[in-house]
């Protein structure tokens, strides 16, 4: 296999588990029909409409599967099943489905955030409308449950139930931290950088990264008292990707960034990033950061000072520190997995990589 070595600690997944990333890309190509089967569509009721049913559900649902992204979350999974002995091509279809609930999320996040492109390309909202790309949200999330109702997996009841019952509430939970950073939003009310932080915690752990550790686990036949274990790490380190991912919306360091320049702040979203600014910035400068929130006409003059200003408060560091606080405990946990000593330094790496490294 491609997975990397000790040395290789700060190179891109693409680069060192490309083999395996070729394989995931297909597999989740192969999440979400071109077309919904007739048969199906009879079952539903629906038969006639493949034609109007691709135009409007299937081609934005497939969007961000014809432009993928790094796909980490189905390779923190493919490593997890190697780990414990298992075939990840036994497991296509999980691997599949994984990235497909993740390009169904962000579409749906860009559609809440306004942002006008991602992975280098116009948003689903923006080519289909805002309504298609919606229903297509929906269709492919839900669609993506049908891999982890086969009986192929032959699962003991327990660990289908707790994939099932995990991926059901998680979603709610994501629900939740959206409405309260829409409520932000819209009120234009800044959170405290703490509820910030719990915000996110429910926003985004299932998408970065608990659900592929726990489906990793559970997968690969991890005794049930430590699955707890394997969510934590996703959990601890997706918070570290998170607030990583809100630095280089500011700083990025690739041509590659798939985002407009600080499109967070044009858009009017709080991050953990610009509410320590705003905290910690003078009565001046926390006037100027305030008024920018939201602003969508700021001149390029007018953003670069604003990011300077951030820059200057002394945000980045205190990001960094927390970013640190969170990859801690994610190594701590992943220092606790009871796999082949190879397998958890691969995770370490990747941890790295996820919280530090990455450029886009």
């Amino acid at each position: 296999m491609g997975y990397p070595s000790r040395n290789d600690d700060k190179r891109p997944p693409a680069m060192c588990c490309a083999r395996e990333l070729r394989f995931i890309g297909r597999a989740a190509r192969a999440s979400f029909p071109e077309r919904f089967p007739e048969v199906w569509l009879g079952e539903c009721g629906a038969s006639g409409l493949g034609p109007r049913l691709a135009e409007i559900i299937n081609r934005p649902a497939r969007l961000y599967l014809e432009r993928p992204g790094k796909m980490l979350r189905p390779l923190i999974t493919h490593i997890l099943l190697r780990a414990f002995g298992k075939k990840p091509r036994a497991y296509a279809g999980i691997l599949g489905a994984i990235e497909l609930m993740e390009a169904a999320t962000v579409s749906f996040d860009d559609i809440i955030d306004g942002s006008a492109t991602r992975r280098g390309g116009a948003a689903t909202h923006m080519v289909y409308g805002v309504e298609n790309a919606y229903l297509a949200y929906q269709a492919a999330y839900n669609w993506a449950y049908r891999a982890f109702l086969s009986p192929r997996l032959k699962l003991e009841a327990w660990r289908r139930e707790e994939l099932l019952a995990t991926l059901s509430r998680e979603i709610f939970a994501y629900g939740y931290g959206q409405a309260s950073e829409l409520y932000w939003t819209a009120r234009k009310k800044a959170p405290t950088p703490a509820e910030y932080l719990d915000m996110s915690w429910d926003r985004i752990r299932f998408l970065s990264f608990n659900g592929p550790f726990r489906i990793g686990a559970l997968l690969g036949g991890a005794p049930r008292s430590e699955v707890a274990g394997y969510e934590a790490a996703g959990s601890w380190l997706g918070m570290a990707y998170h607030l990583h991912g809100d630095e280089l919306n500011l700083f990025p360091r690739s041509r590659a960034w798939g985002k407009p320049l600080a499109d967070d702040i044009t858009c009017g979203r709080y991050t953990y990033l610009y509410l320590k600014a705003l905290e910690l910035s003078g009565p001046g400068a926390r006037r100027v950061l305030s008024r920018a929130l939201g602003d969508r006409a700021v001149s390029a003059a007018g953003l670069a000072n604003v990011i300077e200003l951030v820059r200057a408060s002394g945000a980045v560091e205190e990001n960094r520190r927390r970013i640190g606080i969170f990859y801690r405990r994610a190594v701590k946990a992943i220092g606790r997995f009871r796999i082949g000593a190879g397998y958890r330094r691969l995770l370490l790496d990747l941890a790295g990589y996820m919280a530090y490294d990455r450029d886009k």
